[in-house]
């Protein structure tokens, strides 16, 4: 059993080798004589099943070439081989032998003579040729098709492009396999294997379509933001197309990126990002500017009630943008000692926090910072200057 299938891959490998030179109608019509030797040897009777499936392996061989599937023809046509082949060899030693022989012509009987034999003329074996090609049928792979010798007795094969594809197979008989790698067997040439219109020759990147700018290479996007990288100004930074492909800035953090805010350099509300008008306050980048001052008893840390409206529009600003963080910061003038005057203003930093928290503010967004006279702006040796210089301020920590 093992004998038998090593003959079947042998066989087979042979025959997928012939196929690739472009004769596999020619090895079809050869085993079809072959199954007819074999019948003839009444292999039908010694090994039926090998003559059955040398048969249908040929049919289905001859399926294939219609079909254009050499690959499968080959494997096909390999194993009807091959089954053909056990069968002869199994059929040699079962079936009848069949010898012609000439009968010689009757000579005149002469009298005996009892000294002399009476000769005798040899037998003659006449070689049949059925096809009358010249090859004797014992030679003839194709004994019912002629062919010459030199292809052992069956047609040669036409192949007009010379690509060793014959011509029957051959979806392009008159132009020659290019024999890139890219589907070599079908016997047509493939100027443009990615089919992206840009012939091989010219196309940095056969297998592979892409346009005709980036030289048949396809265009990359490293960033994946959607833009190619030959047209994308940061190519390893996700960004828009609007801006080119870079990530778009927001450089007063109010959410409303710079090429859309019309005021950029101050924080403010969609759609515009312009701040929002107030009577009593104005927000800058990095602070909440009061329009007045925020009034204390002297030397008291308690807000007196003139003060309120301003307190209370400083809190609308802070709900209209509820992730903005500020520091409250109080400032005294240089008069009295300066221990006393840190105390005071953190004192009165503290009361103004207090009053927003009590307006709705949540105190995680609020801090109290007193610098007494450590920062002034103006001149202590004046009153207009220390007037000046007692102040309470909004810092702004972040917008987002």
């Amino acid at each position: 059993m093992t004998g038998a299938r090593t003959l079947v891959l042998l066989a087979a490998a042979g025959l997928m080798a012939c196929a690739t030179g472009g004769k596999l109608r020619g090895n079809a019509a050869v085993i079809r004589s072959d199954i007819e030797k074999a019948r003839a040897s009444g292999a039908q009777h010694c090994t039926p099943k090998d003559l059955a499936l040398a048969e249908a392996h040929l049919d289905f061989g001859v399926s294939d070439i219609d079909r254009g599937d050499g690959s499968s023809a080959s494997r096909n046509l390999g194993l009807a081989e091959a089954y053909v082949r056990r069968s002869l060899e199994l059929s040699r030693t079962c079936g009848p032998a069949q010898v012609t022989i000439r009968a010689p012509k009757e000579q005149p009987k002469e009298p005996p003579k009892e000294a002399a034999p009476v000769p005798r003329k040899p037998v003659i074996i006449a070689q049949a040729d059925a096809d009358g090609d010249g090859v004797p049928d014992a030679e003839d792979r194709c004994p019912a098709q002629p062919g010459p010798r030199e292809s052992g007795g069956c047609p040669e094969v036409k192949d007009s492009d010379g690509d060793a594809i014959p011509d029957d197979i051959d979806r392009c008989p008159l132009d020659p396999e290019d024999l890139d790698g890219f589907q070599d067997d079908d016997g047509c040439p493939d100027p443009d294997d990615d089919g992206d219109g840009i012939v091989d020759k010219l196309d940095a990147c056969p297998n592979t379509p892409g346009p005709v700018e980036n030289r048949g290479c396809p265009v990359m996007d490293r960033d994946g933001d959607g833009l190619a990288d030959n047209l994308d100004r940061c190519p390893d930074q996700a960004g828009p197309k609007e801006n080119t492909g870079c990530p778009d800035a927001d450089a007063d953090h109010d959410g409303v990126v710079d090429r859309l805010d019309r005021c950029p350099d101050d924080p403010g509300l969609p759609p515009d990002g312009c701040p929002k008008k107030y009577k009593l306050v104005e927000i800058k980048k990095d602070r909440i500017v009061i329009k007045q001052q925020v009034h204390f008893a002297s030397a008291r840390y308690k807000v007196l009630p003139d003060s309120y409206k301003l307190l209370d529009e400083v809190a609308l600003v802070l709900r209209d943008y509820p992730a903005m963080r500020v520091s409250v910061e109080g400032h005294t003038d240089s008069v009295g000692a300066e221990a006393m005057n840190m105390k005071l203003s953190q004192a009165r930093a503290e009361d103004v926090k207090g009053y927003l928290v009590r307006k709705g503010i949540a105190e995680e967004r609020l801090e109290a910072i007193g610098f007494g006279p450590t920062k002034p702006i103006a001149s202590n040796k004046t009153e207009p200057g220390r007037t000046l210089n007692r102040r309470t301020e909004f810092r702004i920590v972040s917008v987002e």
